[in-house]
């Protein structure tokens, strides 16, 4: 059996906290929450030295969320930073009595020639959803505070990276339907643990109690229904939840994306996008609102992740895509 990474990943609100649920109840593989530092990190590696970032590294928030207060001591023997963060794993793992660790942080489908270059054994799962239905959730959530515009752009940018990956690596990627997952979970599970060298357990399949306890405030509405059994009542929902005119912007602006993985158009022709102006406010008021959930919810969250980009050099690019 090998231990190599499991990387769960693809645009936000396509099921990934799902398929998360289902490979954490196998009993070799343990996966914590997100992690959206890992990849500062590894962008930095090449300019930093890895004593200076393990410095860093031992004090991020999210460690907290993942039961974790380790110490620089943990970290002294490691050389690269792709060391330390496979040894922060295994301290996760040591407790749950697992051997195989997993990443489920969605915004990864974005660096993966990086992550696959610092862990090159690594198994990628791309996991793709129809983009009205992403769009529909990332509408309702009260984290992304999106619209139809910039939800729709952040399925098109998210899965176009993930096929460019399968295409430049096919041999690392699986690409899995939300579809296909909550209509046929036992299939779709055994497909996934033959791609990652893992034997199918049928306890994959039960339905956990209480591991929605482990989402903080900030993410506890839209973990809502992570303990419940997988179903396809959300599969069409977006029909009931998004307007006419929100159906054709999504599909205009997702539109080539939408051919690639058979979903099919509702609407034909091109859709007049919001203007530059409106485009602009939306951004502003998004951005707004997520500041002060940090703020409330995850207090010294993102005090620590502007440092944090600061540091690495990375704030410019940061805040030029923040929220996007």
């Amino acid at each position: 059996m090998t231990n190599a990474p499991i990387f769960i990943v693809g645009c936000g609100r396509s099921g990934t906290s799902l398929l998360r649920r289902f490979l954490c109840q196998h009993s070799h593989v343990g996966i914590p929450l997100e992690s959206l530092f890992i990849v500062d990190y590894l962008q930095a590696s090449s300019r930093i030295p890895v004593d200076r970032m393990t410095a860093m590294l031992v004090r991020e928030p999210e460690l907290k969320e993942w039961g974790l207060h380790p110490t620089r001591a943990d970290l002294r023997d490691c050389t690269t930073v792709a060391q330390a963060i496979d040894r922060l794993h295994q301290l996760y793992l040591a407790p749950l009595r697992k051997v195989r660790w997993g990443q489920k942080t969605p915004r990864f489908v974005r660096h993966l020639p990086l992550l696959n270059a610092h862990f090159p054994d690594g198994r990628f799962i791309h996991l793709v959803r129809d983009p009205r239905a992403v769009s529909a959730s990332l509408i309702r959530s009260n984290v992304h505070h999106s619209t139809a515009y910039y939800a729709a752009r952040r399925w098109i940018t998210d899965v176009e990276q993930g096929l460019a990956f399968e295409r430049a690596a096919p041999h690392a990627i699986l690409r899995v339907a939300y579809e296909d997952l909550v209509a046929g979970p036992e299939d779709v599970l055994r497909r996934l643990c033959e791609f990652c060298g893992l034997e199918f357990e049928p306890a994959m399949l039960a339905t956990p109690q209480g591991r929605g306890a482990e989402y903080s405030d900030f993410y506890s509405r839209i973990h809502a229904n992570v303990d419940r059994p997988a179903t396809t009542d959300f599969v069409d929902r977006w029909e009931q939840d998004l307007t006419e005119q929100q159906v054709a912007l999504i599909e205009s602006v997702a539109a080539e994306g939408m051919g690639q993985l058979g979903y099919a158009r509702t609407t034909r022709g091109e859709t007049r996008l919001p203007t530059k102006w409106r485009r602009r406010r939306d951004r502003v008021g998004g951005m707004v609102q997520q500041t002060y959930r940090y703020v409330r919810f995850r207090p010294g969250y993102l005090a620590f992740l502007l440092y944090r980009k600061a540091r690495l050099g990375l704030l410019r690019s940061f805040l030029w895509l923040v929220n996007y």
